[in-house]
């Protein structure tokens, strides 16, 4: 016998809310990689973020800064000389720092990062097939990237200058994600 509406309705008000505001299903950004910019749309290709080229930095090889759509600086990525990055609220003039970023391996086919900041987390991949995924410090999928080979009927081919980054249900801060995917971009020079 199938349960009345009514009573479906009375146990799904006892079940606690948890995950308010997290998405249920995966969320893709496509990011185009250009010499001056590196670009993230939605699948409707409306602009989600954008990075222009580094800017030199007094105390830093290089500065990248993420843009939302508005060109409001979210996130300054502050590259040092060791190799290390910093991510600063803002346009970094306030020096309020969010994360840290340690390179661990940097070989020819695998770069490995830490992220250190309010959780851990861990990016391992290859910089030359754009191939990364994100785990959180639960060794728990957050985030991969791949590259789009083939595209609809005619099979046709995508060079590697554009690729998909598919951030998985349970994490919902795409800002963070799209900052660690540009410091493996530019983790490896």
């Amino acid at each position: 016998m199938m349960p009345s509406v009514s009573s479906i309705r009375q146990n799904e008000a006892e079940l606690p809310a948890i995950g308010i505001g997290i998405p249920l299903i995966p969320f893709d950004l496509f990011v185009t990689k250009t010499r001056k910019s590196v670009r993230f749309t939605d699948a409707f290709n409306n602009l989600v973020y954008e990075s222009s080229a580094p800017h030199l930095h007094p105390h830093h090889k290089s500065r990248h800064v993420l843009f939302d759509p508005s060109a409001n600086s979210l996130i300054s990525l502050l590259r040092s000389h060791d190799g290390s990055w910093k991510a600063l609220k803002g346009d970094g003039s306030a020096d309020e720092l969010l994360f840290k970023v340690d390179q661990t391996l940097n070989t020819f086919s695998k770069t490995e990062f830490n992220v250190i900041g309010d959780f851990t987390f861990t990016i391992r991949g290859c910089c030359f097939w754009r191939s990364c995924t994100i785990y959180n410090h639960h060794h728990s999928l957050v985030a991969q990237t791949n590259l789009m080979y083939k595209l609809g009927f005619r099979k046709h081919f995508v060079s590697r200058s554009k690729f998909r980054v598919t951030i998985f249900p349970g994490f919902a801060d795409y800002t963070f994600i799209a900052s660690l995917i540009l410091i493996f971009l530019e983790g490896r020079k």
